[in-house]
């Protein structure tokens, strides 16, 4: 699945991405690590920016996997 762009989608359909993209439990996961994210933080909290239609998901998820290597 490829990532909707913020123009052309809903909050819902974003955060559906990141959830299925991640596997993500969030709210129960503490920390589960599941979707391999520095920090271990969360999807939902890492993606918050995108899924509220604020930054697009390929300008976080750049940051987040130049940090992990």
């Amino acid at each position: 699945m490829i990532a909707p762009q913020i123009n052309y989608s809903e909050r819902e359909e974003r955060l559906a991405f990141i959830l299925e993209r991640y596997q993500c439990k969030y709210p129960s996961c503490g920390g589960c690590g599941f979707c391999h994210l520095p920090g271990g933080k969360p999807a939902i909290e890492v993606f918050a920016d995108y899924i509220d239609g604020k930054v697009e998901y390929a300008t976080i998820a750049s940051r987040v996997y130049a940090v992990s290597k």
